[in-house]
């Protein structure tokens, strides 16, 4: 299944969604009871038992669909805003993942899983205005599989890591570069991965059943419609059992991410004439097989307070 979190028409607050065929999202939240989570982050909390609960909704909505009815709590996706699948308690984000994205800066890579954090405020979802901040003209974009976890754990061994595993999303690890490569010097990645809408996620998230091996996935990257990254998940140096076994160390919640890095074509190993770094107006879009489009526009423009 595909889960998501929309508002409808004038709504306040985001609503817990299936997609179902056709394009159209079956409302959750408004059917949420005893056996229903009114929230994504509460189906994965519950677990299998909420999961198929939503699932024989979906079904039951499709049938219904099928019949010629309308159920009141099916709507069309272009009718609804999107908002960001869930906000994480933390992500725990892989670098140099793929020895030819390495290769585009120091050509280092690592004796094992690292990275760093990024924070859940940086959270933005598709179709939401990234603001590339003032401070920097090396705003790159990352398009990377993000792995969803299911269930409280920790020190993971690594042939159990897919147990913990509710699911996939994509997200665009936005990078300020020569902040990065500063902060590096210095031992530490923090402002030049952190700021604000630094995490554009979504556009949903795809249950683990329906992509049976997650390192035979194509990963394309485009900006104003020109392809930049083109790369598949079989590529990664360290896969997400070690991912898992690693960063589970630190322990992990229900709805906690890991963001399992980025192939090679982000702005920081261009070579050519002009720049690939992201400019006012620029729509960016990251798509990865079985998942979906995760879609952003980057301004310059302050947000109003």
């Amino acid at each position: 299944m595909k889960l998501l979190t929309f508002r409808p028409a004038r709504a306040r607050t985001g609503h817990f969604g299936v997609l179902l065929a056709g394009n159209r999202i079956l409302d959750v939240t408004a059917l949420a009871g005893r056996k229903l989570p009114a929230t994504l982050l509460e189906c994965i909390r519950k677990g299998d038992s909420a999961l198929a609960a939503v699932r024989a909704a979906a079904a039951d909505a499709e049938a219904a669909l099928a019949r010629g009815e309308q159920p009141p709590q099916v709507f069309a996706l272009n009718a609804v805003t999107l908002e960001a699948p869930l906000i994480p308690g933390k992500i725990m984000a892989v670098g140099k993942n793929y020895a030819d994205h390495a290769a585009e800066g120091s050509g280092q890579t690592y004796s094992r899983v690292a990275g760093f954090i990024k924070v859940a405020s940086c959270v933005v979802p598709h179709g939401a205005t990234v603001r590339k901040p003032a401070w920097t003209e090396t705003l790159d974009y990352e398009n990377e599989l993000a792995v969803v976890i299911g269930r409280e754990c920790s020190d993971v061994a690594a042939e159990a890591a897919y147990d913990c595993v509710f699911g996939y999303t994509i997200m665009n690890d936005l990078s300020c570069r020569e902040v990065q490569q500063a902060e590096r010097k210095e031992g530490n990645i923090c402002i030049g991965k952190n700021f604000p809408t630094a995490a554009p996620l979504g556009p949903w998230i795809v249950t683990r059943d329906e992509i049976p091996d997650p390192h035979n996935l194509r990963l394309v990257t485009r900006v104003n419609g020109e392809v930049r990254q083109n790369g598949n998940t079989a590529n990664q140096i360290y896969r997400i059992p070690a991912q898992i076994a690693w960063y589970s160390h630190a322990g992990f919640e229900p709805g906690d991410l890991i963001s399992s890095g980025t192939p090679a074509g982000t702005a920081i190993g261009y070579k050519g004439p002009g720049t690939w770094y992201l400019q006012h107006g620029d729509r960016v879009e990251c798509e990865i097989e079985g998942i979906g489009v995760l879609a952003n526009t980057v301004s310059t423009r302050k947000r109003k307070s």
